[in-house]
Formats: C-alpha cells, sequence, structure tokens
C-alpha cells in the first residue's frame, strides 16, 4: 500500500496546488517546489522527442523535430551559458531524404558528438525504420556524413532514443526497441551484447566501476508489444550484461519512458514520469537518485522538476544532463496551446545538493 500510497499523495500534489500536499504531510512538496523553467525552442507538434548532451567545454547541445510524424529535418540549438539562453535554431544539413523519427545525442569519450535517428521506410505494404547517425568533432556546426547502422531484418521498431553506451573508443551499445546489440565502428559490423537479451528502447548507462544499469522493465522486452513478462523494474550487470540482477525499483515505464544518468561523484538519478493516479496522461517530472551504484534508489527523496498543474501535452521525453559539479539540467517538451508562447521545449535546472538530505534514510534491501 506504501507505493499506491505515495502515488495518491503526487496526484493530489497536482491537482489541487502544492498546499495541498503541504496540508496532508505537515510540510512542503517533496524535494521542494519546481524550479523555473526557460523556452529552449518553439515547436509545432508530434514527435518533437528533443535529444540534449553536454560538450567537453561545457556547451549544452540540443536537436529536436519541430514538427513530428517524419519531419524532413532536425534542428539544433546551443547554450553557452548552462541554459540560460539559447541560440536561434539550425537544420543539420547532412540528413536527406529521410522522414526522420528523432533519436539520442552521446557526448563520447573523444569529445565527438554522436546523433543517432531512424528513417522511416515504406515498399508496398512493408513498413520500417532504418537506423542512422552521423558524427561531428567541432561541437555540432559541422557533422560527418551519414551512415546507417548495418542491422539485418530491419523493422518498424529498429529505433532508439537514449544515448549508447561505450564499451570502448569504437565499441558502442545501441538499445534498440527490437534488439540490443554493440556496433564497431572500426569494422562497421554488429554483434549481440551481453546475454543477447532485448533490454529494448530504454535508457542503459556503466557507472565509474564498471556497472551496467538497464531501464528495462521487463527481463526481455517483447516486440512491438506482448503479454508481459517477467517484471523486473530495472536491471544491474557487474560483469559486461552476461548476467543481469533485477532491481525492482524503477516506476511504470510508460510510452515515454524515462532516463538515466550518471554523475561526476558516482550517483546515479532517474528521470522518471509521474503519471495520473486512475487516469491517462504525464502530470510531472522527478529525479530520483542512487549512491550505491545502482544497488538502491531513494524515490522518497525525490524532488519534483516540473509541474505544470495540469495534464502535460504530448510524451515529454525528460532527458536530464549534468551541467557542472553543483548543477543538473532537465530538458523536456510540452505541447500545450494555452501556455505562454505556445508548444515548446522547455529547460529547468536542479541543484545537486536538493537531491535529498546529505545523509539520506536507508533505503529497503533489495528482494
Amino acid at each position: 500500500m506504501k507505493c499506491r500510497n505515495h502515488a495518491l499523495v503526487k496526484m493530489i500534489t497536482f491537482v489541487f496546488a502544492p498546499l495541498a500536499l503541504a496540508l496532508l504531510n505537515g510540510g512542503p512538496v517533496s524535494g521542494g517546489l519546481p524550479q523555473k523553467h526557460t523556452r529552449v525552442a518553439d515547436v509545432i507538434g508530434g514527435h518533437v522527442h528533443p535529444s540534449i548532451c553536454v560538450t567537453h567545454s561545457g556547451m549544452i547541445i540540443v536537436v529536436y523535430n519541430k514538427e513530428g510524424g517524419g519531419g524532413k529535418r532536425l534542428l539544433l540549438c546551443h547554450s553557452q551559458d548552462q541554459g540560460e539562453s539559447w541560440s536561434t535554431p539550425r537544420p543539420i544539413n547532412t540528413i536527406c531524404n529521410c522522414s526522420i523519427y528523432p533519436g539520442s545525442l552521446t557526448t563520447l569519450s573523444n569529445g565527438s558528438l554522436l546523433l543517432n535517428w531512424s528513417c522511416y521506410r515504406v515498399e508496398n505494404d512493408r513498413l520500417w525504420r532504418e537506423p542512422q547517425f552521423s558524427l561531428s568533432e567541432d561541437e555540432g556546426a559541422s557533422w560527418s556524413t551519414v551512415q546507417s547502422v548495418p542491422l539485418d531484418n530491419l523493422s518498424n521498431y529498429s529505433c532508439l532514443r537514449h544515448p549508447v553506451v561505450e564499451l570502448s573508443e569504437n565499441n558502442w551499445v545501441l538499445p534498440f526497441y527490437d534488439r540490443t546489440v554493440v556496433y564497431d565502428y572500426n569494422t562497421h559490423a554488429v554483434r549481440t551484447f551481453g546475454d543477447g537479451r532485448n533490454h529494448g528502447m530504454v535508457p542503459m548507462v556503466r557507472t565509474a566501476k564498471g556497472t551496467l544499469i538497464s531501464g528495462a522493465p521487463q527481463g526481455n522486452a517483447p516486440v512491438p508489444v506482448g503479454k508481459p513478462g517477467n517484471q523486473v523494474r530495472g536491471m544491474r550487470s557487474t560483469n559486461g550484461g552476461k548476467t543481469w540482477n533485477p532491481l525492482h525499483a524503477f516506476p511504470h515505464f510508460g510510452v515515454a519512458g524515462y532516463d538515466l544518468t550518471v554523475l561526476q561523484n558516482g550517483w546515479i538519478v532517474l528521470t522518471a514520469i509521474i503519471y495520473g493516479f486512475g487516469q491517462d496522461g504525464e502530470w510531472g517530472y522527478e529525479l530520483i537518485v542512487s549512491r550505491d551504484d545502482g544497488l538502491t534508489w531513494q524515490s522518497e527523496d525525490a524532488i519534483i522538476v516540473y509541474n505544470p498543474g495540469r495534464r502535460i501535452a504530448g510524451r515529454g521525453w525528460p532527458r536530464t544532463v549534468q551541467l557542472d559539479a553543483d548543477t543538473l539540467g532537465t530538458l523536456f517538451y510540452d505541447l500545450d496551446k494555452n501556455q505562454p508562447g505556445g508548444p515548446g521545449i522547455f529547460f529547468v535546472k536542479t541543484k545537486l545538493d536538493s537531491l535529498g538530505p546529505s545523509n539520506p534514510s536507508q533505503p529497503s534491501p533489495l528482494p
């Protein structure tokens, strides 16, 4: 009943404003009130699906579709002042002959930026998506010739939405919806990752200790959607993905899923969507931290970073990056037409010390 009551309190928070939760709990909203958010860019609607990364120099790069559902170009804008102001969006012109499903941005260890996306393809009755990528050596000013990931038996679910995991400088784990593979950039070849299971289109990260954390809600993802299988609510591996232990810690994985971010101090942050209690829709975004290499997660100390007091229009796809030793930034989109300025992409900053107390209460051990 504890989880159910916690969800109910959150819904009361969003429907009846922060004062209601203060009256119920005798205190303020968990993690404090939402921070001020900054508009990054205007959008129209559809599969906007923004992605974000921070370069080695500290520049923030954002890539998105202005109008989804097969937009013909991706737009890029950047910030050099930690998200306080943003450049005028400009198209990435190397992408051509493609109706685009947006993917992800990754800052690789060598400083290069990796941009992933998929192209919608159709031939007679067959539909599929072709995953592609491009690299930038100059913080997004220019991009390399587009390459396709050499996958066999492409399906309409050959797409990803999360940054890759670098196993080495030229070996990247790609968590596609229909398979999870390792791509070797040097040989332009794909091989099976770990024990061969499909994690699905979920976030996956590797910590400084080499531990892998997967956001997989099920032990092996059915594609496109099947009867729910082994519910694991996140998995953890300490041997390169050869075996995995269930976490039973992550919240509901909806259409837009959630995000994972490894911090410089070794913590891992889960950016979660707060869904309606008894009704569909996204009502807010929150940050949940693990301080022990992904073993346990401080869900009771979560901090809410966006709460508009209404349903969030669209599927916000929140993404979190670390800006400096003290600050996180979360990117999302909201298609509500009645908000000031209309539909847009937004950015909110959060101080790291707001992620719960320095000595949080001991979490319950994993089963």
